[in-house]
């Protein structure tokens, strides 16, 4: 053998042990692809059932907020109606708020001019009782 056949053998072995080495490294790649191909797939499978989880979870949650409403519904009426209660109880106790001043202030006018009159009676008698007396 000649250096040239030595140096091509060389060269060939290692062409060979490059070759081996880069079908080693394509293999160990290939296991880690179908791996991370397995671990897409769970993850997938997790993600469609999450989906579906959520989907359900909603449609519940909705269900219940939908039973839900007409009590908040119910409870926005009850405060319109003690509101409007409470605007009718005020305005009837103002009106007989007013009554009753109007029926004191009659009141007090009419006892004094009860007493006013007694009062111009009595002068009235008492002259009448003096202007007999003067005459007669």
């Amino acid at each position: 053998m000649t250096i040239g056949g030595i140096a091509a053998l060389i060269a060939a072995l290692a062409f060979l042990l490059l070759v081996i080495f880069l079908c080693v490294t394509l293999v160990r790649v290939v296991k880690v692809l179908d791996g991370v191909s397995e671990n897409l797939e769970k993850v997938t499978g997790n993600i469609d059932q999450l989906s579906r989880q959520t989907d359900e979870l909603l449609t519940t949650v909705n269900e219940r907020l939908n039973q839900v409403e007409p009590v908040f519904q119910a409870a926005a009426d009850l405060g319109t109606t003690v509101s409007d209660v409470n605007n009718g109880t005020r305005a009837t106790i103002e009106n007989i708020k007013n009554r009753v001043e109007l029926f004191t202030k009659t009141s007090v006018l009419g006892i004094a001019a009860n007493r006013i009159s007694k009062y111009f009676a009595k002068r009235k008698d008492k002259k009448a009782v003096k202007a007999v007396n003067k005459n007669g």
